[in-house]
């Protein structure tokens, strides 16, 4: 191996460590993966900025914020609020209308954003109808990603490997040119999740309540005011508690009035009850220095709430601005004037000192807010709040519109008139004009994480062929397998994908290995176009871990799972998958 070969290998480990790890977002590691890649001189200037100019950047882009367009109307919401409804209470049909309908959507918008709309939906349903909702979100995110795979703008990865095979060999890969296969995927995932496989996710939210969920029971305090007690007549802000005694005020109850610690009127009187979080020590200083007593209290729903002030969940949405941020540092209170009271995080519930826990996309927050203000939190693009889903449709005309332009991008592209960019492009200044968007919320709604992350990454494919690594990766791969014939290759490059892809980004590991599967097929003489849809299939084939993929990610902390769970019913579908790939893309795609 040479020495650039050496760095660049050394470069592909700390992205995967970085990845695996989950130390930073996929956004983070990108720009670090490019600055190392300028820094060893592996790739020159123009190779550096290629990949922001790259089709697939700009298609994802396009298609993003026209599957923004057609949410948006909240048509969307209405039908599938319809479709769960449909189901009743049996959790087997919930799991089928969810995934069938999830499934649906994600054939052609961007499999987040399904997610997104139905996370919602499907823990609220879940709730009335007494049913798990662990049992129905893994399944759900399993369907949104075996579903984007049966058409070219079905994720993001395809895009992207499309677009790196028409650079680099010419071949425009057709819209629906790999549906067959990606229906086979389908209708085996559907099968197997129906099946065998939700009986391999164990139950993991089964509290009737959100108090009971995030186990509040030891967690809040009620102390009462007694006469004399030194913060009478006193503002929270005034009292110190924070400060002086590390305690968090949650709520204070005054007769049958619930007053947020954001109200105007918090002002403390004689005989209040502060509901608090706060450790022991810290409990028997407060109550023996500021007058105050213990009641004791079963924290339940019912206690938080009133007819003005509720109890809700949110979970900070794919493109939220408040990764990475802490409730202190945005100052939530006084921004949403809420009280956020718990946080769950990568299936951890944090309870204390929660306003300096760093924010993670897919974590979910109790909150405690005024009706009055659930509106205004619902409308922040930062987070996505389970509360009644409201009948909002902007106007019939919109979603007319928003259907229209879309259908109108999919013929297209599927005619070969235009390329999928081109369409693309023409949809989205169609819904720009017809007022179906908006620029300013484009720009708000838009995941920059992932077109950031693309063009980051897409200068990783040059490297590979520059140093020679992808020639010399296949190499050894076709010495092992060579003598077993193309199939057993085929299937190698698919299983290795696969391995890859639960540990990193999707659309990192096909930029890693369409490279590799073209040297794959020169070195065996054969057609590249069976590797190439090995990569693109098995790149979006994460089950086996919450972290390869975002769907994965933004139902691991609502569902409340281990990471143990997608190893348990995720392997034998990857398993799966495998065999099929195995069989049946020799015999669509014949070498």
């Amino acid at each position: 191996m040479t020495i650039d070969m050496v760095l660049l290998s050394g470069i592909i480990l700390i992205a995967t460590a970085l990845f695996a790890l989950d130390l930073f977002p996929p956004d983070k590691v990108g720009i670090l993966v490019l600055g190392m890649l300028i820094l060893a001189g592996l790739i020159d200037p123009q190779q550096a900025i290629s990949g922001f100019g790259n089709e697939a950047t700009v298609t994802v882009a396009c298609m993003l914020a026209l599957s923004f367009g057609v949410q948006r109307t909240g048509g969307l919401n209405y039908a599938a609020k319809r479709i769960v409804a449909m189901a009743g209470a049996s959790e087997v049909r919930v799991m089928l209308a969810i995934m069938l309908a999830v499934g649906g959507l994600s054939a052609f918008i961007n499999n987040t954003a399904a997610v997104a709309l139905f996370l919602p939906l499907t823990i609220s349903v879940c709730r009335q109808q007494g049913l798990d909702v662990s049992k129905v979100l893994m399944p759900m995110s399993f369907a949104a990603i075996f579903a984007g795979t049966c058409t070219l703008i079905g994720t993001s990865t395809n895009l992207l490997v499309a677009s790196i095979v028409r650079d680099q060999k010419q071949w425009q890969i057709g819209m629906f040119e790999f549906s067959s296969m990606g229906l086979i995927f389908f209708a085996a995932g559907m099968l197997y999740m129906t099946t065998a496989g939700s009986r391999l996710i164990p139950s993991r939210r089964a509290g009737e309540s959100l108090t009971e969920d995030y186990r509040l029971r030891q967690f809040v305090t009620n102390l009462k005011v007694e006469q004399g007690s030194p913060l009478i007549g006193k503002l929270l802000s005034e009292a110190r508690l924070g400060e002086e005694y590390g305690i968090d005020v949650i709520e204070i109850l005054r007769g049958k009035a619930h007053l947020l610690t954001t109200s105007r009127q918090a002002r403390i009187q004689q005989g209040d009850d502060l509901l608090v979080s706060a450790d022991p020590r810290s409990l028997i200083r407060l109550q023996r220095e500021q007058g105050l007593t213990l009641k004791a209290l079963q924290v339940e729903d019912r206690i938080l709430e009133d007819e003005n002030v509720l109890l809700v969940e949110a979970w900070i949405a794919p493109n939220s601005s408040l990764v990475e941020s802490t409730l202190k540092e945005i100052n939530f209170r006084q921004v949403f004037k809420s009280t956020a009271l718990a946080i769950r995080s990568h299936g951890r519930t944090i309870r204390e000192k929660i306003g300096n826990f760093r924010l993670e996309y897919g974590d979910s927050l109790l909150i405690l807010t005024s009706t009055d203000r659930l509106d205004f939190l619902r409308r922040s693009p930062d987070f996505l709040v389970l509360e009644e889903m409201t009948e909002t449709v902007a106007s019939k005309s919109k979603v007319y519109w928003a259907l229209g332009i879309f259908a109108a991008v999919v013929a297209l592209a599927a005619s070969g008139l235009t390329s999928v960019l081109e369409a693309a492009i023409m949809g989205l200044a169609a819904m720009v004009l017809a007022g179906v968007v908006r620029l300013h919320d484009l720009y708000a709604n838009i995941s920059w994480q992932t077109i950031i992350m693309l063009g980051c990454l897409i200068p990783l494919g040059a490297a590979m062929t520059n140093t020679g690594l992808a020639a010399k990766v296949a190499e050894e791969l076709v010495g092992v397998l060579r003598d077993w014939g193309p199939t057993a290759v085929l299937s190698g490059v698919y299983l290795l994908t696969t391995i890859l892809t639960s540990i990193m980004s999707n659309n990192a590991t096909a930029i890693l290995m369409v490279p590799i599967c073209f040297s794959v097929a020169d070195q065996l003489d054969v057609d590249y176009k069976p590797f190439v849809f090995a990569v693109m299939f098995a790149s979006s084939a994460c089950f086996m871990t919450p972290v390869g993929y975002q769907t994965n990610l933004f139902i691991f902390g609502p569902g409340g799972y281990k990471f143990s769970d997608f190893l348990r019913a995720g392997t034998p579908l990857n398993l799966i998958f495998w065999i099929l790939a195995s069989i049946f893309i020799p015999i669509l795609w014949p070498f």
